[in-house]
């Protein structure tokens, strides 16, 4: 089975257009909806915005649902001057850059206690069909590069400067580093698709909800893409 986790309503609705006998199951806060896409078992789930929601939401459905590999499907900010909006996004990892215990001296930003390392890295596998996947997709264009996560709508671009400066990365969202951990907590292969739905700067609470729906459609493209190819 394949898990796939989207934060907004707008990009679960693109991938539930692509799915087939699709049924609805509700466990406390959370609806889970089994489905099929291209006749392989699927199972969604609407997070929610932010790190502890998306957290929680991946860890339920590991226990109950057990999937393979988990897919974090949505859309993200662009911080880089490379990307446009509705551009797709392919994550090689994800960094928690709100995250700081650096005030200790073998601590660095976005490192989170209990881990060596400051970004938790995407299946490569994953992350390779994902690449040759997109490579098929006309008129779409596909970046691979390093999603910052954290708990905030970043509409500054002094912000998205000092982010990309100082970790490296190409969008930022509010969900993918916190599923991160929790799959790399439970073994889980993870992948993550984003399509851009603004620039991160001071118009993006314009651009935002003008574009989260063709952004959404485009990361379903990929997505379909992928799962054709996919393997358990």
């Amino acid at each position: 089975m394949i898990g796939i986790i989207c934060a907004e309503q707008e990009e679960l609705n693109a991938i539930i257009k692509i799915s087939e006998n699709t049924k609805t199951v509700k466990f406390k806060s959370f609806e889970f909806i089994l489905g099929k896409i291209l006749n392989k078992e699927c199972v969604f789930a609407l997070s929610g915005c932010g790190k502890v929601n998306s957290a929680i939401c991946t860890q339920t459905m590991i226990i109950i649902y057990n999937p393979k590999i988990i897919l974090n499907v949505g859309v993200a900010g662009s911080i880089d001057k490379k990307t446009n909006i509705n551009d797709l996004i392919i994550a090689d990892g994800t960094i928690q850059y709100d995250y700081d215990v650096s005030a200790f001296a073998d601590r660095k930003k976005g490192q989170v206690s209990g881990f060596e390392f400051i970004k938790f890295i995407c299946d490569k596998n994953i992350v390779a069909s994902l690449i040759k996947c997109s490579n098929e997709i006309k008129n779409i264009k596909t970046h691979v590069g390093t999603i910052l996560t954290g708990d905030r709508f970043i509409s500054s671009k002094e912000i998205s400067d000092k982010l990309r400066n100082e970790f490296g990365g190409i969008a930022c969202e509010m969900e993918a580093a916190s599923i991160a951990q929790v799959c790399y907590l439970n073994n889980i292969p993870l992948g993550i698709i984003k399509s851009i739905s603004d620039n991160a700067d001071k118009t993006s609470h314009i651009d935002f909800p003008e574009f989260i729906k063709t952004a959404s459609n485009n990361t379903a493209v990929l997505l379909k893409k992928f799962i054709e190819l996919y393997r358990d």
